[in-house]
């Protein structure tokens, strides 16, 4: 059954004091019974709602509010005070309940939250790794072949064959160059900031992407071979066009492994050389302890030792 929840008459209005709940609450005390006035009952109660929140802080909450409404008060009001007392009986009745419901209900909203995060950062990284030769664009590939399936193939010319791998091999070479200027730029940032694991992760990181780039340029290249030599009769222009793809593609493997050993070598050596100065720079600072906590040792001996002789001496 549907119920109407009405506004509070306009002689109340000045009475309502705004509280702010929490999203939990609001999620919880949907199916919480009203006042006759269509309001909640611990906005009635000028209670903001936690889990924390127990039946004896409602008790002293209602308690105040009796002391404020009550008709033998000055500005107190007999409507006022009912609802009060109702709203104080609804809430003993459910309390429990909203509480459990707003155990449920924060669950399920950081699962929520999880889920849009974890969706985010999928979708940000799907982009990245597009820039870059990784998962997207094995995906991407994958959806064009499914689209080219579905429609029917037909035997395409020699120079729209060569068309086709002039461009891919144009976007191959900017992919292929921003993809070493990208892991030197990383390097050179975890040199600035002096981070071990920072340099790790993103060795470890660079080479699943290029890994997986040389294996979408390695399909990408059998499948433009493929159909070069499906045309039947080979001319020495296919030949010619076949090698290349092959020998285009071993070129671009060893340029990037050439590439990815020396930048290696490189942030080796330079963890290398931040775990020898860190190690001379914890070793001077234990001398300087040391030698420190040694003088203040001697000066304090040698004061107490100095005021002994003198009392000794004026002694005598």
């Amino acid at each position: 059954m549907l119920r109407l929840r009405t506004l509070p008459p306009p002689h109340a209005w000045a009475a309502v004091r705004c509280v702010f709940q929490s999203k939990e609450f609001l999620v919880a005390s949907k199916e919480l019974p009203t006042t006759p006035e269509g309001r909640n009952p611990y906005d009635v109660l000028e209670i903001t709602v936690t889990q924390a929140t127990t039946l004896e802080d409602i008790s002293k909450q209602f308690r105040s509010l009796v002391v404020k409404y009550h008709p033998d008060k000055p500005g107190g009001s007999t409507e006022k005070m009912a609802e009060v007392n109702l709203a104080h009986k609804i809430i003993k009745e459910n309390h429990e309940v909203v509480l459990r419901r707003m155990r449920e209900a924060e669950s399920t909203i950081k699962a929520n939250e999880v889920y849009r995060q974890h969706k985010h950062t999928r979708v940000s990284r799907d982009e990245e790794l597009g820039r870059s030769g990784g998962v997207y664009r094995r995906n991407a590939r994958a959806a064009r072949e499914a689209a080219e399936a579905s429609r029917p193939r037909h035997a395409r010319s020699l120079r729209e064959i060569e068309a086709q791998w002039e461009k891919y091999k144009e976007d191959t070479e900017v992919t292929v160059k921003s993809m070493c200027y990208r892991y030197e730029l990383a390097i050179q940032q975890g040199k600035f900031f002096r981070k071990s694991a920072t340099l790790n992760e993103i060795t470890v990181r660079e080479r699943w992407l290029r890994k997986s780039f040389l294996k979408g340029v390695w399909e990408d290249v059998h499948e433009l071979r493929g159909e070069l030599l499906r045309r039947g009769a080979r001319s020495a222009q296919q030949s010619e066009l076949a090698e290349e793809m092959v020998s285009f593609a071993s070129t671009t493997q060893r340029k990037l492994n050439e590439d990815f050993q020396r930048l290696t070598q490189e942030s080796v050596q330079l963890q290398s050389r931040m775990f020898v100065e860190r190690t001379f720079f914890i070793l001077c600072a234990l001398v300087l302890f040391v030698k420190s906590w040694r003088w203040f040792i001697g000066f304090t001996f040698n004061n107490t030792l100095s005021v002994r002789l003198r009392k000794g001496m004026l002694s005598q």
